[in-house]
C-alpha cells in the first residue's frame, strides 16, 4: 500500500476545521491537541472560553457530529479508504499507533493528534476510548465488540498464569484453537487480529524477543539493566562482552542510555549470568559455568568419572567458557590436578 504523504494530514485536518464555526474549531483544535502535542481538558478550555466544561463537551460532540455527515473532499475519502484497509487487514480492529505507522512513516505527535481527529470524522469508524483495562482502538461500525476482546484477552491471561512463563504468539494461538474462540481468528487476518487484542490489553506486553506475557513478569517488564541485558543474551543466543550487552540495551531501548560499567555492576550480581570470559557473559540456563578453566575440568571428572580426551574436555569447556585451547592444555598438564594414561587420555587426581 502507497502510503500517504505528511502534508496531506495536515491539509485533510485544516479543511475539517473550516467546516465549522471559529468556536467550534477552536474547541477541537485544543481537544485533539492540534496546535501544541498535549490535549487540553475540558475544564481548561471552559475557562479559557469562560463556558462550563459540560458546555465545551457539547460543542465538540455537535463539532464532530456535523463533521461525520458533512461532505467531504477527493483528499480525505482516498485517506479513510486506505486506513480502513489498514483495519481490515489487521482483521477488523486497530490500535491508534498501528494506523499511524502503516500509513505514514514517523510521525510527530502533533500530526498523530490530526490524524486521530480524520479518524473521528468518519462515518464507518468506532473509536473505543481507553479504559483501565484496555488501550483505546478502532473498529468498524457493527463490527468486533470489546466484550468479545476482553473474553479473549482473559483466556489468554489465565493460560499465561497458569503455564508461567512469556510465550510466542504460534503458541497462544494453538490455545486459542483449543478453546470456543477457534474461529474467530480462523480467517487469514487471525494472526494479524490475534496480536490486535493481545496489543488492546494493558495487562500484556510483548518483549524484545516476540514473547507475549503478564506486563509485570520479569520476562516481558523490560525494566533495568539487568533485564533488559537477559534480554539482550536470549536474543542474540550467545556469550557476549558486558560492553557489547551495554551497546545492544542502547540501541533497543533508545529512549534511556546505559552505561558500560553499570550495566557490569549489575551483571555481577545476578546469578541469571555466568562470567564466561574476561568480561564477557553468559547465561545460566544455557549451562554454562562461572570459575577458572581449572575448575570447570575438574566438574567434568567429578560428573564423568572416567578417563577422558583431550577433544572431550576441550569440547566440554567451551560449551561453558570463552577461553583458548592453549588455556585448557597448560591446565591439563598441572600434574597436581590430572594425571595421563598410555592412551593419552586424562583423569582427576
Amino acid at each position: 500500500m502507497n502510503s500517504i504523504k505528511k502534508e496531506s494530514i495536515n491539509e485533510i485536518s485544516e479543511f475539517l476545521l473550516k467546516k465549522v464555526n471559529k468556536r467550534s474549531a477552536d474547541v477541537l483544535s485544543a481537544r485533539f491537541g492540534l496546535a501544541e502535542e498535549k490535549k487540553q481538558s475540558l475544564s481548561k478550555i471552559g475557562k479559557q472560553l469562560k463556558i462550563t466544561r459540560e458546555r465545551v463537551r457539547q460543542i465538540e460532540a455537535s463539532a464532530l457530529k456535523q463533521l461525520k455527515k458533512s461532505k467531504k473532499n477527493e483528499d480525505f475519502d482516498l485517506m479513510l479508504e486506505k486506513i480502513e484497509k489498514i483495519i481490515e487487514n489487521n482483521g477488523g480492529l486497530a490500535i491508534g499507533n498501528v494506523i499511524s505507522e502503516s500509513l505514514v512513516f514517523n510521525l510527530d505527535q502533533i500530526d498523530k493528534n490530526k490524524l486521530m481527529l480524520i479518524l473521528n470524522c468518519s462515518s464507518k469508524l468506532v473509536f473505543n476510548k481507553a479504559t483501565l483495562k484496555n488501550h483505546s482502538f478502532w473498529v468498524f461500525k457493527n463490527g468486533i465488540d470489546k466484550k468479545s476482546i476482553n473474553e479473549v484477552d482473559q483466556f489468554v491471561i489465565n493460560q499465561l498464569n497458569e503455564i508461567k512463563k512469556s510465550i510466542k504468539l504460534k503458541d497462544i494461538k494453538k490455545l486459542i484453537f483449543e478453546s470456543e474462540w477457534s474461529e474467530l481468528f480462523s480467517d487469514e487476518t487471525g494472526d494479524k487480529k490475534l496480536t490486535m487484542f493481545l496489543l488492546i490489553d494493558k495487562q500484556l506486553k510483548r518483549n524484545l524477543l516476540g514473547e507475549w506475557g503478564i506486563k509485570n513478569w520479569r520476562s516481558v517488564s523490560e525494566r533495568g539493566n539487568k533485564e533488559k541485558a537477559y534480554l539482550v543474551l536470549k536474543k542474540k543466543n550467545k556469550p557476549l562482552h558486558f560492553t557489547h550487552i551495554t551497546d545492544n540495551i542502547n540501541i533497543y531501548w533508545a529512549y534511556k542510555r546505559s552505561l558500560p560499567q553499570t550495566v557490569h555492576n549489575e551483571l555481577i550480581k545476578d546469578d541469571r549470568f555466568v562470567l564466561v570470559g574476561r568480561g564477557v557473559y553468559g547465561l545460566s540456563e544455557w549451562g554454562l559455568k562461572g570459575g577458572t578453566v581449572r575448575e570447570i575440568i575438574v566438574s567434568l571428572f567429578k560428573e564423568r568419572k572416567n578417563h577422558l580426551s583431550i577433544d572431550e574436555i576441550v569440547e566440554y569447556v567451551f560449551s561453558r567458557k570463552e577461553v583458548k585451547r592453549t588455556t585448557i592444555l597448560v591446565n591439563l598438564a598441572n600434574q597436581n590436578y590430572f594425571i595421563k594414561n598410555g592412551e593419552g587420555k586424562y583423569l582427576l587426581k
